[in-house]
């Protein structure tokens, strides 16, 4: 059975009307002790716990315990919903319909993750209490960051009792639009406290023959680039530690890399996207999803505690270093108006966008957490879940 329990977060500036304004959070929970705890500003995943293999509730996604923490860490976006377009769009500007679009331009000369005041910044509007979750909604007005039309957004976060989450993002324009919404939490299946020694302990599985190439501005070339012989192999179980490690004393401290998951992209079948496993607790996450590619980082930008920078303050006194999580960001593929052999992020007044992805958390066995992939393929799907 699941619950919807509502509370007041705190206060925060509404952007358009710069007035303050009350942030509600919702908490939706099953019978199997899964939890997750939605804010309005930012349509934020404040927090998701789950058992482990011990019975211990922990929470598994990194953020703060009040709005002053999210505002003063608004650059990295803590569990926040990132649109109209996320990731990058290069020179801010696109072709549309035989003209030129130009976008805000909020990081050099780049549009970035919707702009100034992007999804991030806005305070939802409750749209919907269901019987297993809630719905958020947001208009975001014609020119606003440049984008053309107005984009009726409505977020649908749900639960139910086989410890599914699921994140449906819907969205209707009036003016033909780019559109690519995604979330972008910070996992860490040790426990939010846990920091890099519960990192490098996880085991993950991302089922991408190809990530997308870039440049030296980090920005797509419009090719793919296959994974074999890489550190980005993930087709089979990897200790993130380990590769890691790859990274030393290398321009690019650890993932930030965006993997081709389907590239043909049919928004009406979900794809197996990664298994996400800590042993030491038992504690595993999947994705499944209906996005083309899924954007990985790990948390390469944190303040370096190898060099004394001080830390990010979490809930509960958490310290967050660099490796502290992980990010993963179901999206379209970055600056894909830009690259005409991408899947196009265009909808028009006639289509709907939609965006599905499911989380399912679960705990396996811990004896089977050190078994080979012959050993798990022969033991098959044979995994404990919550009592």
């Amino acid at each position: 059975m699941v619950k919807i329990v509502e509370d007041i977060f705190g206060i925060a500036i509404n952007p358009f009307t710069e007035r303050a304004q009350v942030v509600r959070r919702y908490t939706i929970s099953n019978s199997n002790h899964l939890s997750v705890k939605i804010i309005q500003l930012g349509a934020t995943i404040q927090s998701i716990s789950c058992v482990d293999a011990y019975h211990k509730v922990d929470d598994v996604v990194l953020g703060f315990n009040d709005v002053a923490g999210y505002e003063a860490n608004r650059s990295r976006h803590f569990g926040c919903m990132l649109g109209r377009v996320a990731d990058c769009v290069a020179n801010a500007e696109f072709m549309m319909d035989r003209r030129k679009v130009r976008l805000a331009r909020n990081l050099n000369n780049h549009h970035v993750d919707g702009g100034f005041i992007g999804f991030d910044r806005i305070i939802w509007d409750l749209h919907m209490i269901l019987p297993d979750g809630i719905t958020l909604s947001h208009k975001s007005a014609n020119e606003h960051e440049g984008y053309p039309g107005n984009l009726m957004v409505l977020l649908h976060f749900t639960m139910d009792d086989d410890n599914r989450f699921y994140m449906r993002i819907e969205a209707r324009t009036d003016q033909t639009t780019p559109v690519n919404i995604t979330n972008h939490c910070y996992f860490n299946l040790a426990g939010q406290k846990a920091g890099r020694k519960g990192i490098l302990e996880h085991r993950l599985v991302i089922a991408a023959d190809d990530i997308i190439e870039t440049n030296e501005d980090a920005l797509p070339t419009g090719r793919f680039k296959q994974v074999n012989d890489t550190v980005y192999d993930m087709r089979v179980p990897a200790f993130i530690g380990d590769r890691l490690r790859q990274f030393e004393n290398k321009s690019l401290p650890g993932f930030d890399v965006c993997y081709a998951i389907d590239k043909d992209f049919d928004a009406n079948i979900l794809h197996f996207v990664g298994r996400f496993l800590h042993p030491e607790s038992g504690r595993y996450m999947e994705i499944h999803s209906n996005q083309p590619g899924m954007r990985f980082e790990t948390a390469n930008k944190f303040p370096d505690d190898m060099r004394d920078e001080e830390p990010i303050m979490g809930k509960n006194c958490a310290r967050y270093y660099q490796y502290s999580g992980f990010s993963v960001q179901l999206e379209k593929f970055p600056d894909t108006m830009n690259n005409l052999d991408f899947p196009t992020a265009f909808i028009m007044p006639s289509e709907l966008y939609f965006h599905e992805t499911v989380y399912t958390f679960g705990v396996q066995e811990s004896w089977k957490c050190c078994a080979t992939p012959e050993e798990l393929e022969e033991l098959g799907p044979d995994l404990v879940r919550y009592t």
